[in-house]
C-alpha cells in the first residue's frame, strides 16, 4: 500500500484579532507591581509607554513600559517576587478604543 503525499491541515484555529504582549523583565531584581492608573469595565487600561511594573536591583531601578495601549491581562509575579532576565512579568491585550 502506498503512502500518499500528506494533504494541507485546515487552519483548526480561530483568530479573535486580538494583539496579546508578554513583558519582560529587563533585569535580575524584585519585581515591584505599579498601581493602576485608569480602569474601564473593571479592567486596567494603559497607554504606550505607561510603567505597568518596576524591576529594582541594587540601588537602582529599571521600569517595564507598556508596548501599546490596551488592557492589563494579568501580573505574572508577585510583588516583590524575585525575578531573572528575561522572564515574562505581564501581559496585555492591544485595545481597539480609547479608554473613556
Amino acid at each position: 500500500m502506498s503512502r500518499a503525499d500528506p494533504q494541507p491541515q485546515p487552519d483548526l484555529g480561530e483568530s479573535a484579532g486580538l494583539r496579546i504582549a508578554l513583558l519582560i523583565s529587563p533585569a535580575a531584581g524584585r519585581l515591584r507591581v505599579l498601581p493602576p492608573r485608569r480602569f474601564r469595565g473593571g479592567r486596567e487600561w494603559v497607554e504606550k509607554g505607561q510603567p505597568v511594573a518596576r524591576v529594582e536591583h541594587g540601588g537602582s531601578a529599571d521600569d517595564i513600559l507598556a508596548p501599546m495601549h490596551g488592557r492589563m491581562g494579568g501580573i505574572l509575579g508577585r510583588d516583590g517576587q524575585p525575578v531573572s532576565v528575561g522572564q515574562p512579568v505581564a501581559w496585555m491585550e492591544s485595545g481597539g478604543d480609547q479608554p473613556a
